[in-house]
């Protein structure tokens, strides 16, 4: 009897099994289906088009997730976003600052100064929704 290859933090082994088509949604959907490599790219292709666009979420949530699972091309991405964070790169500086903070809270200590330029370039108005959204 074969069993089917059971992949932790994915979808359910039943639905791992189908094959991703080839062509645009391939990366998508091995992403989907928790191969780290395809994560990355789906990572790195999110933080391309953020250096345009202004928002790092997705980015953000896909490095963060492979940073987690100790992928280290997850964690050079990771600080990579956090770096364009700092430097306001993100277009909602209230989000980017909480978001910050939040790893700031985690212990990722040198993102202290990154904060701080983002701080900077932040009206009092902002920095105190920020503030409050973070839970400072």
């Amino acid at each position: 009897m074969m069993f089917a290859p059971f992949v932790v933090g994915t979808i359910p082994a039943a639905a791992a099994e189908a094959e991703c088509a080839s062509g645009d949604g391939w990366v998508a959907c091995e992403a989907e289906k928790g191969d780290r490599m395809a994560m990355y790219v789906k990572a790195r292709n999110a933080y391309e088009t953020a250096r345009t666009s202004g928002d790092f979420s997705e980015a953000l949530a896909l490095s963060r997730q492979l940073a987690a699972e100790g992928d280290k091309n997850g964690e050079r991405l990771l600080k990579m976003v956090y770096l364009q964070l700092g430097w306001g790169a993100h277009r909602d500086y209230v989000q980017a600052y909480a978001w910050l903070s939040k790893a700031i809270a985690g212990g990722a200590d040198y993102l202290v100064s990154w904060r701080k330029m983002l701080a900077e370039k932040m009206t009092p108005e902002q920095l105190a929704e920020a503030k409050k959204l973070a839970g400072s």
